[in-house]
């Protein structure tokens, strides 16, 4: 797995020190990665609308907060499987707060290695 982030390499490595210190991350600030993956900026609603701010109150009841915004806050985010150069499980985020179950994201990755090549 590796993240890929609009933050500097820097800002990352400071936002992943208290979280997850190893994870592999990319910087990707010019949105190159995000772009060759067909995500873009969302709508208001996508990115500011009901369910985001009903993902944001599941997230604070966790104890995560927003914080300040870094790059483009109104480019909506992705998960992907990718083996060499092809995509073979992807999530399409309907709005900024959006995320697959666990079983979701399981049967997906599944379903998408029985099939690969």
């Amino acid at each position: 797995m590796v993240l890929v982030m609009q933050a500097s390499a820097d800002r990352g490595e400071k936002l992943l020190s208290g979280l997850w210190p190893d994870a592999p991350f990319v910087s990707d600030p010019e949105l190159r990665l995000y772009t060759a993956f067909g995500l873009g900026r969302g709508s208001l609603g996508e990115v500011m609308g009901p369910a985001t701010w009903l993902a944001g109150l599941r997230a604070l009841r966790k104890g995560h907060f927003v914080g300040r915004p870094v790059g483009d806050p109104l480019v909506l985010p992705g998960l992907f499987l990718v083996h060499g150069d092809r995509v073979l499980w992807r999530h399409a985020f309907a709005h900024s707060g959006d995320q697959p179950s666990e079983e979701e994201l399981l049967a997906g990755v599944r379903t998408a290695l029985a099939s690969a090549p």
